[in-house]
């Protein structure tokens, strides 16, 4: 893990520095085509309610810092300086007016009139992909390609769940993808990350699933989503990217390594997947724990390590003093909302969250699914005992606290930026909807 960790991170500075070696005239023609339309008013009316319902509430404000910050050069500095670094000019000193700010450059603005500002905290590894296909095409293309490759990439995963008889990864995947406001997702460069890499990652699941058993790679799997996931992400909605593959490992691989053999062949099957010797004389139960437990950690290490490898990397090699910006970032983005007790001010902040949900389809929605899985859970344990039934719903049941612990732990960021981040809430039904696909499994097994 150490070594995939400094290998992402020494991989990644590479990508990012090649990528600003390539010239950014002709990205800037490309960008500045489509930059009126992409970075409209909100207030303009097309007389259709889709189009208008896009354009109203789409994430143009993070979407304008990722084209800016890909199109942008400054003369006077290294390509090295702006891969750690990341400038981009600003209309504004104080605060950041990134559409106006993008329009502006396009429109030919000297940059010696505006300001120049610094993002170093992030790795903003889209530049990998966006960079280059900005060569290539205009923003408006690329956000139809965007939208094509979501859908490829849901459709591959359903085709793989049913080829695999594991039809439930394609229901849940769908169920929750449902609470994200999908059209939004599909159509913003920043919604669109965390969403792909989570798609790729069941996709991958999927065809692999076995080999990754067999070859006891789940940890460094968790833990190179969390890379992924750092690397490339604008610290939007990120514990998708692990909650929505934890349910797909308890739905194509069962309860942990549950077998007829007792304690002992329990051992020897979690010994064979990679579980650290003892786990499954605990029994089912404690082994299931211990796996969520631990590929949630192997998880954060991957998110967590990947981003404190930027800040190390920035401050050794230009002395760019990110680590101190970061921590004092960190205790800012944690810190209680409003003076309030750090439990208070999480409810408050989950209130927040859930106050995106503005169309009564979604708590219609989330009552049908509830009373589904309900339904299905109390047949089945009536069918094949409660016991058997709940010991199933466990990896469920700690999935579904991790977008309110998310909340609570981080709800200055949560509160801020509840547009985007009630996305995790998504992770909370998609575990319900699994708890009903569990049942409904335990019934159909002889």
């Amino acid at each position: 893990m150490a070594v995939l960790l400094l290998g992402s991170a020494l991989l990644g500075t590479i990508l990012l520095v090649l990528v600003f070696c390539l010239p950014t005239g002709r990205m800037k023609e490309h960008v500045a085509v489509s930059a009126g339309e992409m970075l409209g008013q909100k207030d303009r009316i097309s007389g259709s309610r889709f189009f208008d319902y896009i354009q109203t509430n789409r994430e143009t404000y993070t979407d304008a810092i990722m084209v800016q910050n890909a199109i942008e050069r400054i003369p006077e500095k290294s390509v090295y300086e702006h891969a750690m670094r990341m400038y981009h000019n600003d209309l504004e000193e104080a605060f950041w007016t990134p559409e106006d700010s993008l329009k502006a450059y396009c429109a030919g603005q000297d940059a010696a009139t505006m300001y120049l500002h610094e993002y170093t905290r992030y790795w903003h590894g889209y530049l990998v992909y966006l960079k280059p296909l900005l060569l290539l095409f205009s923003w408006k293309q690329l956000s139809v390609a965007g939208v094509l490759l979501q859908l490829l990439l849901m459709a591959a995963a359903a085709w793989l769940s049913v080829r695999k008889k594991q039809p439930g990864v394609a229901v849940a995947m769908v169920v929750g993808f449902l609470f994200m406001k999908p059209l939004l997702v599909l159509v913003s460069l920043t919604m669109t990350v965390c969403w792909v890499i989570t798609l790729a990652s069941l996709i991958f699941m999927l065809m692999k699933n076995d080999w990754l058993r067999e070859k006891k790679l789940y940890p460094e799997f968790f833990l190179m989503v969390g890379v992924l996931t750092s690397y490339f992400d604008f610290l939007t909605y990120p514990i998708v990217t692990l909650g929505f593959p934890l349910c797909a490992f308890f739905l194509l691989n069962g309860n942990a390594s549950a077998g007829k053999g007792g304690n002992f062949r329990q051992s020897r099957q979690a010994a064979k997947e990679g579980i650290p010797k003892g786990v499954g004389n605990g029994g089912v139960l404690k082994d299931t724990v211990r796996r969520v437990v631990g590929y949630s950690i192997c998880w954060g290490i991957g998110y967590a390590g990947m981003w404190a490898m930027k800040w190390i990397i920035a401050d050794l090699t230009l002395h760019t003093g990110t680590i101190r910006d970061a921590v004092w970032s960190i205790i800012g983005r944690t810190e209680a909302i409003g003076g309030r007790p750090r439990f208070n001010g999480g409810f408050y902040v989950i209130g927040l969250n859930l106050l995106e949900y503005d169309h009564v389809i979604y708590p219609v929605m989330a009552g049908v699914i509830a009373l589904a899985s309900l339904a299905l859970v109390v047949t089945a344990c009536r069918k094949k005992g409660t016991a058997a039934v709940l010991t199933g719903l466990v990896p469920y049941l700690i999935i579904f606290c991790m977008p309110f612990v998310w909340i609570i732990v981080v709800q200055h960021h949560s509160a801020l930026h509840a547009r985007f981040t009630f996305r995790i809430l998504a992770v909370a039904v998609l575990a319900v909807g699994c708890m009903g696909i569990k049942a409904l499994e335990t019934m159909m097994k002889k």
